[in-house]
């Protein structure tokens, strides 16, 4: 008699049988459907339905309480947990039945290709991408891109932290207190370095006027003749106001010389001195030090366009009043510094390239600099047009350093440092339009998108020309290829496989040092390099993404082929070398990832074993169950029995038996290579057995056949496993059910092209998750 949890899965498998089973959808003859369901019944019976029927759900999996094939279509999420726990070996549990490799595989399949493919164009929708800041490699970068310098201003930013494998996914990049104090920090440091300000320290003060006090005419200017050479000069200029009520708002002046004057506010101190300091510039032949009341309207307007947030404006009192009749003041004093050389050419590329003007003479030949320095900077450091508002809340902040005596350097480096501690500097910003609206990029949104997943870095001005030109999606296919060309992709490279493959994990790898004398930093940096050039080299050639499992060729220097025993490499030089033997091909037998799998005393089958799984093939083991015992490292258990023995021994568990009879035989085809990645026939005084029985069904008698093997019959599963990995790194978010469709397609893509990398690259770029804001 039939269980009810039985029946009820026999329900299920009805519901997708008529609903989808059949559908257009390339259904099979009707033999084959009844053949095909029995299976699938029988699988659910045996390993699913006493754990994850109603009422007894573990890990809150329910598989019988489906009554609609609408209800069906709604659980994605459930059928790719179902998916991934099958696939992966998570389920069932080691302690209980195992169905067969072809059971898995086959189940597998059913779940793929018969539910979660008939969902594709079903839900059209891109998931949401969350709001991200830039990581710390992203920001280091667009700062060099903006501003032309290299500093790495964010080694001194809390880590990063990692989210589905890498470091660039918005849901785990959190913002915190310290991450604001050291923004503040670095914006004001980068525009320190940018920016040079002028110096007059090195300046003996020159007294223009002095000796006695002259008071101010109402109708006429104080002119004084001075000997100045043409330039910049800091000057002091001393007034005194007296004899005036205080309740009389001060009079605003013109202060300068001869072509060059700027419009102030007397400060309302009465009987005291006190000093205006401003920069002024002397043009040539000028020979006059000009100071007066402000006489007209012409005048005041300057003023007005400066005038600090702070301060009072004084445009609606008397005329005499504002024009300065009964003003009571006196010029005392005018000191200057300078003159300051202005060379251009002699000033760093960063200022050049932010100070795309120089001001002339006057406030208004300042403030039309001033705004054309800001709008073309932080438009470049948004990356994308800017709007008159924004330029005008940054103006307002030169314009309050400016009022108060600073440089117009100066001004132009407080406004700026605001700009990088903008969020539209230091996020990704794609605001929504409407409520929960899917829509897709602009041209911009996507030149970011597109910029920050193959460079890290901002877009240049090619991609910001084509987004404004509105043509950057009808040359995406040039611009990508353009793109992968450009030196700025060994950052796709370095991040992404340093991420992937976990080569980043090298750089904390110590190998014993007595046992392995040879292993230093010199060569570490070696194997990193052989492993990054090697992926370069199959990405911007368009190889088969099969060539990173095996291939005939790898990138040496002089150092790493002594490491290899490879004779006639000469020079620090990496340079592509042939592979002839059959020792080495392929990121399996390279140094950097046969180091990073191992213990800093001996290799790791296991750990080896888990890397193929996890990173290449993208199922990875659950972890151990509780209380198992650690493998015997006794120098009597060492000497008794080789490695391969002793794992043979501890792997006798049940528990253990299931994930280790995937991991361990991978393993052990590459204990030829020791801990640091050199070749050995023995281990310990035993000789070295490499053979092994991949998923229980394909024998190997070493890792060249583990590898053709690899190539062979899981080609499926690691494409699959680098074309998620790179979506995941090219969205900065997790995958959803919904990119399943996404993933599959670009995977028969890639297929019929041959297997050629580059082909993941545009299907991304492409695709609706890349190119549409999604809705969350």
């Amino acid at each position: 008699m039939r269980s009810s949890g039985t029946l009820r899965i026999m329900t299920l498998v009805t519901l997708l049988s008529s609903s989808i089973w059949t559908d257009s959808l390339n259904a099979q003859n009707s033999s084959d459907s009844s053949r095909f369901e029995q299976q699938i019944v029988s699988f659910f019976n045996r390993y699913c339905v006493d754990c994850h029927s109603s009422g007894a759900a573990e890990g809150g999996v329910v598989l019988d309480e489906f009554r609609t094939p609408e209800d069906i279509f709604a659980a994605g999420k459930t059928w790719l947990r179902v998916l991934e726990a099958v696939d992966r070996n998570l389920m069932p549990p080691g302690d209980a039945a195992q169905p067969t490799t072809q059971q898995r595989q086959l189940f597998s399949e059913w779940i793929e290709e018969q539910f979660l493919s008939t969902q594709c164009g079903v839900q059209s929708s891109a998931s949401a991408v969350v709001i991200r800041r830039l990581n710390r490699q992203e920001y280091d970068n667009t700062l060099r891109d903006l501003m032309g310098l290299e500093m790495e201003l964010s080694s001194k930013f809390p880590a990063d932290d990692i989210g589905f494998g890498f470091d660039n996914i918005g849901s785990a990049l959190n913002v915190s207190p310290v991450h604001l104090e050291k923004y503040l920090d670095a914006a004001e440091v980068a525009m320190q370095s940018a920016i040079v300000l002028p110096d007059v320290e090195r300046y003996a003060p020159i007294e223009l006027i002095g000796l006695r006090t002259y008071p101010l005419p109402e109708d006429e200017p104080v002119e004084f003749e001075h000997h100045l050479a043409p330039g910049r000069y800091l000057a002091d200029f001393s007034l005194v106001r007296a004899g005036i009520s205080e309740s009389v708002p001060p009079p605003r002046l013109v202060i300068g010389f001869g072509k060059d004057r700027r419009t102030v506010e007397a400060v309302q101190i009465q009987d005291e001195t006190v000093v205006y300091r401003y920069w002024l510039s002397v043009a040539e032949n000028d020979k006059q030090v000009y100071v007066s009341l402000a006489q007209n309207q012409e005048d005041l307007e300057p003023l007005d366009q400066f005038l600090a947030p702070d301060q009072p404006n004084t445009a609606n009192v008397s005329g005499d009043q504002r024009y300065g009749k009964n003003h009571g003041l006196h010029v005392d004093s005018m000191v200057v510094r300078g003159p300051v050389a202005a060379h251009r050419d002699d000033l760093p590329e960063s200022h050049r390239r932010i100070f795309v003007c120089q001001p002339g003479f006057g406030d208004d030949s300042r403030l039309s600099c001033a705004q054309k320095i800001i709008h073309e900077f932080t438009q470049k450091a948004y990356r994308r047009p800017v709007s008159e508002s924004e330029v005008v809340g940054l103006m307002k902040i030169f314009q309050r350093a400016h009022y108060r005596g600073e440089s117009f350097e100066r001004a132009i480096q407080v406004a700026l440092s605001a700009v990088l501690i903008s969020p539209h500097f230091l996020y990704l910003v794609e605001p929504s339009e409407g409520v929960d609206e899917d829509r897709q990029l602009n041209e911009y949104e996507l030149a970011n998108r597109l910029s920050y997943f193959l460079w890290s870095t901002m877009p240049d001005n090619e991609l910001l020309n084509a987004a404004e030109q509105n043509s950057l999606r009808e040359q995406l296919d040039t611009q990508v290829h353009r793109m992968l060309e450009d030196p700025k992709s060994d950052e796709f490279v370095a991040n992404f496989v340093g991420q992937w493959l976990q080569l980043r994990n090298l750089e904390g790898v110590r190998p014993d040092t007595e046992m392995f004398p040879s292993f230093d930093a010199e060569l570490r940096e070696a194997m990193r390099a052989e492993t990054e050039m090697f992926f370069s080299h199959v990405l911007r050639n368009n190889r088969s993404i099969l060539e990173l499992l095996d291939a005939p060729y790898t990138f040496l220097n002089d150092k790493l082929a002594e490491h290899y025993g490879i004779r006639n490499v000469v020079g620090d030089q990496f340079r592509m070398v042939e592979m002839l033997g059959e020792q080495r091909g392929g990121v399996l037998t390279q140094a950097s990832i046969l180091t990073l799998t191992s213990h800093h005393t001996r290799t790791s089958p296991v750990k080896r074993g888990q890397w193929v799984l996890q990173q290449l093939l993208g199922t990875p083991p659950p972890p151990p169950p509780p209380g198992v015992s650690e493998l015997d490292e006794s120098p009597q258990a060492t000497q008794s029995a080789s490695l391969r023995d002793r794992l043979e021994l501890h792997r006798a568990n049940p528990e253990c038996a299931s994930c280790h009879n995937q991991m361990d035989p991978m393993g052990f085809a590459l204990e030829n290579y020791d801990a640091i990645g050199r070749w050995r026939t023995r281990d310990s005084g035993f000789t070295i057995d490499p053979s092994g029985i991949l998923f229980g069904q394909h024998n190997f008698e070493d890792a060249r056949q583990l590898k053709e093997l690899l190539k062979a019959t899981e080609s499926k599963k690691f494409s699959w496993c680098l074309i998620e990995n790179m979506l995941t790194y090219g969205l900065g978010r997790a995958l959803e059910p919904q990119d399943y469709c996404t993933v599959e397609a670009i995977r028969r893509s890639l297929v019929d092209d041959h297997y050629r990398i580059q082909r993941i690259v545009m299907g991304i770029v492409e695709s609706n998750a890349f190119q549409r804001r999604g809705v969350k």
